[in-house]
């Protein structure tokens, strides 16, 4: 059975961009990136994937297809239905049909998705961008990745490919990126600036923030779009200024984060991220030590170039780092899924990781948390003497 007509729209429509902030940083970066074919955006979710570039298309008026993935493309046969459903939209006047996909074609899939892509370039304007949003929901290695590979290796001089994804480009893409065909726009390109972040302020709450106002947003968003959206609507909710908001997250940033991400991984991940979130940075040796088991920097690693809001810091040995906001969601999911006890036995052990570690402040701070005087007492004779000479006895 066809989908209803709303949701027809909604998969081949490029999405509203009235009434968004004009990221005028990453519009010359999207000019810059049109001179490669392909361009690939990727962040976490809320990260303003898909309002940057629609809000792009409508300032520099660029003609588009916009395709909306889902799992249901993963049928090849129903991808080129509604493709050509996108192609009569964005090009109304052509009326000589696409090269119709039959059960015979897929033997062939590749020479077909050559000749069907070649068709559908003849009948776009120059310039002009195809968007395919929401690529990560699809398998690397299906066939709809190989498809689209093939339609992206025609791409006429004048015609853009963007591709948005909460994770980068897959291994088939690889040979795009060495021959400097694939532009990248990341996570930390789209993180906002604190300019970003008062501008955007000011266009929600139609009026000038302080300040201190603005800072406050930054540090607890962390450049996030969307926890920035979600501390503006509770800020405006509750008639306060953001920095007089409850030092914990609305429950609308936690309620993202759950449905987002958190419910959607298995418990060996989850149980993962609760327990490292303890610790406020850690190197993969940390984690493995807190965990106990494991090759925890390849673990981390693959959160962050999945986007799992956690951040790389480089160095010797790379140390990782979660979103603040995320942290918080983390802890609190902590304090809700484990007894008294295993909490308790989790602080202890960060603590202790920590403290080997060298990170002091931190350790003492999570004995303090779990009220382990004992502990405490042990770590102040540990290193008082150090502390002090080091012209750190206030700590």
């Amino acid at each position: 059975m066809r989908p209803s007509v709303p949701a027809l729209d909604i998969k081949i429509t490029r999405p509203d961009a009235s009434g968004l902030f004009p990221r005028k940083r990453l519009f010359r970066r999207l000019d810059e990136e049109r001179k490669r074919p392909i361009i690939w955006v990727s962040g976490p979710p809320g990260s303003g994937k898909t309002a940057l570039v629609s809000s792009y298309l409508e300032t520099r008026k660029f003609p588009c297809l916009w395709y909306q993935v889902e799992k249901g493309d993963a049928d090849i046969g129903a991808f080129f239905h509604y493709l050509n459903l996108a192609v009569k939209k964005a090009a109304p006047r052509k009326k000589k049909p696409l090269p119709p996909f039959t059960p015979e074609s897929l033997p062939e899939i590749s020479r077909f998705a050559r000749r069907y892509f070649e068709e559908l370039y003849g009948r776009v304007k120059v310039p002009s961008v195809l968007v395919f949003d929401n690529f990560e929901r699809l398998g690397a290695r299906s066939t709809f990745v190989e498809v689209i590979r093939e339609g992206f290796s025609r791409l006429p001089r004048g015609v853009n490919a963007i591709v948005l994804s909460r994770i980068g480009p897959p291994p088939v893409f690889s040979r795009k990126r060495a021959s400097n065909r694939m532009g990248l726009i990341g996570w930390k390109d789209l993180r906002m600036t604190s300019e970003e972040t008062e501008g955007v302020a000011r266009m929600h709450g139609k009026r000038k923030f302080s300040g201190e106002a603005v800072r406050d947003l930054q540090r607890r968003s962390d450049g996030w779009a969307a926890g920035l959206m979600l501390l503006l609507a509770r800020s405006s909710m509750d008639g306060i200024e953001p920095q007089n908001l409850s030092r914990r997250a609305p429950e609308e940033i936690f309620a993202y984060f759950a449905k987002e991400m958190y419910d959607r991984m298995g418990p060996r991940t989850r149980n993962f991220l609760i327990k490292t979130a303890f610790l406020p940075g850690m190197t993969g040796e940390m984690g493995r030590r807190l965990i106990g088991y494991g090759d925890m920097g390849r673990i981390l690693s693959y959160l962050n170039r999945h986007h799992y809001f956690i951040e790389a810091i480089p160095g010797d040995e790379p140390s990782f780092r979660y979103h603040a906001l995320f942290r918080e969601f983390l802890l609190s999911r902590a304090r809700r899924e484990f007894s008294p006890a295993e909490l308790s036995r989790i602080r202890t052990t960060a603590s202790k990781v920590l403290e080997e570690s060298g990170h002091l402040v931190d350790a003492v701070s999570l004995l303090r948390e779990d009220g382990d005087w004992e502990g405490l007492a042990r770590m102040i004779q540990a290193h008082a003497r150090l502390l002090v000479r080091q012209g750190r006895g206030q700590t």
